[in-house]
């Protein structure tokens, strides 16, 4: 006998012997006794598709402090760590020596003053005997030129006054933003030089603070899609919300708005950074902490929803076992999202199926069951857990 011969033999002995296996299986499904199963019907839901992404909270604006005028730092006037208010003092630079420079300016800005009194009596004194002609012309310009001189050194001498004072102001040093401060990094009794690049201390603002994450090429369309027609010319939406959950938490617990979309999409990585907005008033949110968001991709719509558990897979795709006329059958479906121990039925069921959600192993497909109902706990809204 040729080996080809004896390989179609083979085959056509291993599909018989297939054939014969899946009649004897439907046999003893036929044959076996009836077992009791759990089914229940799907129950109807408005669902709202969800995307999560991970992030980090950073805090927008964050400004290191530095002085404006050179000169002893005399003392500190916060504490380390805590939350200050726009405006509140900082530190303090000696004064002294800001001040006699306000006291000299003063002084200038007087006898400039002096000056324009004394040139403007002497130029109306000229004035009069010009008339008369008893002075000379070149001596009423004279005291003219003297006029306009006075006149121009007071309002040299106002300037280098006002600068006097805004050195003064600036000796005193208050917090540009409200905010956490970090540590004081220059002690008492140091020289402190102005507009130096050492920062005396740092203060990050903390309410309202930001998520920054990477939308993913397909969740971005999705998005933006979604929300056309509402978002604001960067492409965010402010009336969408988002829900934050920390590495620790369960539940999505912080609530803000998406607020910033970059305006292109990172060729390399497919990716959109994106910023969310979010209320701290008590500072907890810390910046550079890590976190889960989860954002709204579409408008909501309703749906069927079952226990995750009664989805089975297939070679040819997702499906559930539906006991009609006390028969196991198998219904295939589309499914959509899974949320908590739930998994969205977009199509291939209808409300009133009695769908097998426990005993799968006593259901074989044909096979007579006893089906025992029950009823379905699925909470609304259904929202996806944070795990």
């Amino acid at each position: 006998m040729s080996g080809l011969h004896r390989s179609c033999c083979w085959l056509a002995g291993g599909v018989a012997a297939l054939a014969v296996l899946g009649m004897a299986e439907a046999a003893l499904a036929q044959q076996m006794p009836a077992m009791p199963v759990t089914v229940a019907n799907p129950v109807s839901r408005k669902i709202t598709e969800m995307a999560e992404f991970t992030g980090r909270f950073q805090a927008w604006p964050s400004v290191a402090i530095t002085s404006r005028v050179t000169g002893y730092l005399d003392k500190s006037s916060f504490v380390e760590g805590s939350l200050v208010k726009q405006g509140d003092v900082l530190f303090s630079i000696d004064p002294r020596p800001f001040q006699a420079a306000v006291d000299q300016a003063a002084a200038q800005v007087k006898i400039a003053q002096t000056r324009i009194d004394l040139t403007k009596a002497n130029l109306a004194r000229a004035e009069e005997l010009k008339k008369s002609g008893n002075v000379t012309d070149a001596t009423y310009q004279s005291n003219l030129q003297a006029f306009q001189e006075a006149a121009a050194s007071i309002d040299s001498a106002n300037a280098a006054l006002a600068t006097a004072k805004l050195d003064l102001n600036f000796a005193t040093i208050t917090a540009p933003i409200a905010g956490k401060i970090s540590r004081q990094l220059v002690s008492r009794g140091n020289l402190v030089v102005a507009n130096g690049t050492a920062p005396l201390t740092t203060i990050v603002a903390v309410d309202p603070i930001y998520f920054y994450f990477q939308f993913d090429e397909a969740s971005y369309l999705a998005y933006r899609r979604a929300s056309r027609g509402k978002a604001d010319p960067s492409g965010a939406d402010e009336d969408m919300k988002v829900e934050i959950a920390l590495s620790d938490e369960k539940t999505f617990s912080h609530q803000g708005t998406l607020d910033y979309l970059e305006p292109q999409v990172d060729a390399q990585t497919g990716t959109v950074t994106a910023r969310a907005k979010i209320a701290n008033p008590d500072g907890f949110l810390t910046p550079g902490l890590f976190g889960r968001i989860r954002i709204a991709l579409g408008e909501p719509y309703d749906a069927l929803v079952v226990p995750d558990v009664a989805v089975g897979q297939s070679s040819q795709g997702r499906y559930v076992t539906v006991i009609v006329d006390k028969k196991a059958t198998i219904r295939p479906v589309e499914v959509g999202p899974k949320l908590g121990t739930f998994r969205v039925i977009k199509s291939g069921l209808k409300p009133e199926d009695a769908v097998l959600i426990n005993g799968q192993m006593r259901a074989r497909p044909g096979s007579e069951v006893i089906p025992q109902p029950t009823k379905l706990d699925v909470p609304d809204p259904l929202l996806p857990d944070a795990n």
